[in-house]
């Protein structure tokens, strides 16, 4: 698998967890998938800072933004 398609289907889970915790009715499980996202986001960043990738280059998939954690 190419960089580029390994660091495409990384967004799209990112920003699958972060539509997930959006429409979740139960706060702990929007914690966990915001968390997960948050954590996806890391080490695509630390992914493209090892192998010096412009992050301009790469964009995050359409229709991803950050979401608040849930209030417990």
């Amino acid at each position: 698998m190419e960089q580029s398609e390994l660091l495409r289907r990384m967004w799209g889970r990112v920003d699958l967890c972060r539509r997930l915790a959006i429409t979740t009715t139960d706060p702990h499980t929007a914690n966990a998938l915001i968390q997960m996202a948050n954590e996806g986001e890391a080490d695509i960043r630390r992914l493209m800072t090892e192998r010096d990738i412009s992050a301009s280059l790469i964009p995050p998939t359409p229709g991803a933004r950050r979401v608040r954690q849930a209030s417990r």
